[in-house]
């Protein structure tokens, strides 16, 4: 406990956490005044187009890859690292405080992102003289929103300990997100069990798949594989490395 408490405080403590939370209402902000602005009224008014609103809050789970994976490689960066594995000897209990340290962090994170995009979204409706409809249906992705980001979060985490410096990992997440998902597309069927395809399909919240998209509960089974396999490699390296290494 007293290893989490610390990593909670160096998580809350730091002016990145505010610059992430503020780039995500900043861009929330902008996709959804470009969507709701941009559609008519009668497109407005249909149960999809209401329940696809809600999940744009998807957005939290970029920023939540990138925080978890940050918790671990600025320790690295900044050469903070061997003071906290003094600090806690027991390494797998200092990662394990730093993966749930990340969960709770994007968890505040993602119920944030869910309500900016519930107040936003009930703003442009009202100002547009239309109805949000709040049901189980137009809601769902609010609950995909929170699963996808700790989701994200964890693999963040073992992403960063796997690779340990901060830039790196940065580059490799971004270049994924923006190249690496578009390219597995193209291999057919399988692309839907990439990262970003089935952290996607766990905001969709669809209860049943489709060749293209895993279905809510088939995709969160494949996010905790990545959850694991990513922190079960990520911490293997760091317990059998004998002088921390890392940085830029």
């Amino acid at each position: 406990m007293n290893a989490l408490r610390a990593e909670l405080l160096k998580a809350v403590t730091t002016r990145l956490l505010l610059w992430f939370g503020v780039g995500l209402l900043a861009l929330l902000v902008l996709v959804l005044s470009i969507h709701l602005g941009s559609n008519d009224p009668d497109t407005l008014r249909e149960l999809s187009t209401q329940r696809a609103t809600m999940a744009f809050g998807g957005i939290a789970a970029i920023v939540s890859v990138l925080i978890g994976s940050m918790l671990v490689t600025a320790e690295y960066a900044h050469g903070t690292i061997n003071q906290s594995f003094l600090a806690v000897p027991v390494r797998g209990r200092l990662l394990g405080a730093k993966l749930v340290a990340a969960l709770l962090v994007v968890l505040g994170l993602a119920l944030a992102a869910d309500a900016a995009t519930l107040l936003l979204a009930e703003l442009w409706f009202h100002g547009r003289g239309l109805t949000l409809h709040l049901s189980r249906e137009t809601l769902a992705p609010l609950l995909g929103v929170v699963g996808a980001s700790l989701l994200a979060g964890g693999i963040g985490v073992g992403l960063g300990a796997l690779v340990r410096r901060q830039t790196a990992t940065i580059v490799a997440i971004l270049l994924w997100l923006l190249i690496g998902e578009g390219v597995i597309t193209t291999a057919g069927d399988v692309a839907r069990f990439a990262p970003g395809h089935a952290l996607g399909a766990v905001v969709a919240a669809h209860v049943d798949g489709s060749r293209d998209v895993l279905g809510v509960w088939g995709a969160v089974s494949v996010g905790l594989l990545y959850v694991a396999a990513f922190c079960a490699a990520g911490f293997l390296v760091v317990l059998a490395s004998d002088v921390p290494s890392g940085g830029d």
